[in-house]
């Protein structure tokens, strides 16, 4: 079978990075946040701690990326480090449910927030809108490396531009005369420890995305050297965009106001500039769950295709087409998968997106935990990159991904235990497998 071909330079790189991670969540999570803490100091403190994590995430990412540049990001560093069955549960997880749930939520965020200019009964309804969507940009991403990733340049840019006029405008509004912010009754704070577990999953679900870029590392060219700069340069937009973003909300809201506001960024910036600036900030936010749907598609795919390189079971999922140079099959499963998602809950998910925060972070933990079992077991392998901080910054964000972990549960039981009960189906799928192989 022809390989993927590396055809995207560094700029490319990290506009997915960024893409990753800034989808819908900074459109809504920082209310969750602020109705889950008691002030606008604790606000903002559990976003920093958020970008803390991400950093160190992204630096310990870097260098497995650049140690392992090949198509499948963490399933191939859990691969190398753990084994077949945490591979293969880190697959089944993130295309069966997490991605593929995520995709499917998100597109119809999309529809909804079109439905606020237009009518879309021709089209099927939200629920029609989010279809077209899904296979719109699934058939993008079929076309190529090339065309997916323009699209996602051009969706990434326009809302960069966005998040940043409003950062700008929330700077101007506390370098000038003191405005005090609405008065509205707004939901009292739960207890600290609680509250912190609520915002510490909220701040998990909108920073978590970076490791996309990893997915596509056999199509990035020079990966030694362009992945640990991609992630990098992506890390740090993304902070200064999130903070600067809960920054301006607060002051313009403040702690009460956003906690009580079910559109934050509209709000802060009908504050900021009036009506015409909220349908602005609401158009930003359409564009970047467009994008969002788009690098989900593009980079999840190359996990599953990996998943079908290694398995003599599921080959067909590492085909690759002999024109457009994209994992086709791969593709086409995550996009159709999506739309079963979609259809069988009527667009109703995400209730069960926010209880698999937890699983998604099991993976990401674990595909850092790589870079300690790898330093042991392959010492000397070539790493063009060493993650800064080590052992220190990589083992606090394996800490971090186990608080979010617990915290999951603490806020979404019963989903949490659902998502467990996948894993636990995941690894019968496999023994059973295992065992048919070996009867051959």
């Amino acid at each position: 079978m022809p390989p993927l071909r590396r055809e995207l330079g560094l700029f490319s790189a990290a506009l997915v990075v960024v893409g990753g991670i800034i989808g819908s969540g900074i459109f809504f999570t920082p209310a969750t946040t602020a109705a889950a803490l008691p002030s606008g100091a604790w606000v903002f403190f559990i976003w920093a701690l958020g970008g803390v994590v991400a950093l160190a995430g992204a630096l310990t990412y870097a260098e497995l990326g650049a140690m392992l540049p090949e198509a499948g990001g963490s399933y191939v560093y859990i691969r190398e480090a753990f084994g077949e069955l945490p591979a293969f549960l880190c697959v089944w997880m993130t295309a069966g449910l997490i991605a593929s749930g995520a995709i499917a939520a998100v597109a119809m965020g999309f529809a909804g927030y079109l439905s606020r200019f237009v009518a879309l009964d021709a089209l099927g309804g939200p629920l029609g809108v989010a279809a077209i969507t899904i296979v719109a940009l699934t058939i993008t991403n079929y076309l190529g490396v090339r065309p997916g990733v323009a699209v996602q340049n051009v969706l990434t840019i326009a809302k960069i531009a966005a998040l940043g006029a409003l950062v700008v405008g929330g700077i101007l509004l506390v370098a000038g005369p003191h405005v005090t912010p609405v008065a509205v009754a707004a939901p009292e704070a739960p207890p600290l420890a609680s509250g912190l577990a609520t915002a510490f999953v909220a701040v998990l679900f909108t920073i978590g995305g970076w490791q996309q870029m990893n997915m596509i590392a056999g199509e990035i060219k020079d990966p030694a050297r362009n992945i640990p700069r991609a992630l990098g340069i992506g890390i740090g937009i993304v902070i200064a965009v999130y903070l600067g973003v809960t920054g301006a909300y607060l002051g313009a809201l403040g702690r009460d106001g956003l906690a009580a506001s079910a559109a934050p960024a509209a709000d802060t910036a009908a504050r900021l500039a009036g009506a015409g600036a909220a349908t602005a900030i609401t158009v930003a936010a359409m564009l970047s769950i467009l994008g969002f749907v788009s690098v989900a598609l593009l980079t999840n795919a190359r996990m599953v295709f990996a998943l079908g390189s290694d398995s003599p079971v599921l080959r067909v999922f590492a085909r690759v087409h002999p024109r457009f140079g994209s994992p086709h099959i791969a593709l086409t499963v995550l996009g159709g998968w999506s739309l079963a998602l979609l259809f069988a809950t009527r667009g109703n998910i995400g209730t069960l997106l926010s209880g698999v925060v937890f699983a998604d972070w099991i993976f990401f933990s674990l595909g850092a935990a790589c870079v300690f079992r790898l330093r042991r077991t392959r010492p000397h392998a070539e790493r063009p990159y060493r993650a800064l901080g080590y052992p220190w910054l990589p083992a606090f964000f394996v800490a971090s991904g186990m608080v979010g972990i617990v915290s999951a549960y603490v806020s979404a039981l019963r989903m949490s235990l659902f998502g467990t009960g996948l894993l636990l189906a995941g690894a019968g799928v496999w023994l059973a497998t295992e065992r048919g192989r070996a009867g051959k």
